[in-house]
């Protein structure tokens, strides 16, 4: 074999070497579509339970509880991770099996329910009702700035109106914000977080209840 032919079997040896990885690469890049690289959804719920029921319920304190507001940047079912100081980025693959209005509106019933501060607690507005409670989701979200430790943020509003006289002043309002840490800002780490981060948050509010109808009727 001449100089030559071994000069051009190199060349095209080498082109196919560099052929294959940069097929390899655009390979590699595909596979990287979401968290868990196999671009399946993955569904998460954040579910809380106040376990015992109270022992003891107050007469004629019926709640209604108006389907909880979620502000624009949370309303979608997919994930939210913060990056940035004003940066935000959803997890295309991650998301909610339902509606984050939803899902809040019926944690917050189910808790409120068993923690006897009312007398009943429904989500239907034809039923005669002493207190209207709304309340809004206002932050939700897992912080993965590189500034800061890894977390799950929940930040909630809540209103307490009268249910009897067609007025917009609360008779009770609280904000409530929890921040949880965590291990690293995963899909699975975040609803981790916000599931305890929403044990603390309803048990707080059932505690303020408390409070206030203590100080109404002492």
């Amino acid at each position: 074999m001449t100089d030559n032919q071994q000069i051009k079997n190199s060349l095209k040896m080498l082109s196919v070497f560099v052929l294959m990885t940069m097929l390899t690469g655009c390979f590699g890049l595909g596979s990287k579509a979401d968290d868990d690289g196999d671009g399946e959804p993955h569904y998460y719920i954040v579910d809380v339970d106040r376990g015992v029921v109270a022992s003891a319920f107050p007469k004629n304190r019926v709640l209604l509880i108006k389907p909880v507001r979620v502000t624009s940047h949370y309303r979608s079912k997919s994930l939210v991770f913060r990056i940035g100081e004003n940066e935000y980025q959803t997890q295309k693959n991650h998301l909610f099996f339902s509606e984050p209005q939803t899902m809040f509106t019926e944690q917050l019933k189910r808790w409120l329910q068993k923690s006897g501060q009312f007398s009943h607690v429904t989500t239907d507005e034809s039923v005669a009702a002493d207190m209207v409670l709304e309340s809004a989701v206002t932050a939700l979200y897992g912080d993965k700035r590189e500034a800061f430790s890894p977390q799950a943020v929940l930040e909630m509003q809540f209103f307490l109106m009268d249910g009897q006289q067609n007025t917009s002043q609360a008779l009770f309002q609280t904000g409530l914000k929890v921040e949880v840490d965590i291990e690293e800002t995963t899909a699975n780490n975040v609803v981790k977080g916000w599931k305890q981060g929403l044990e603390q948050l309803l048990a707080t509010l059932e505690d303020d209840f408390s409070g206030y109808f203590l100080k109404r009727n002492p």
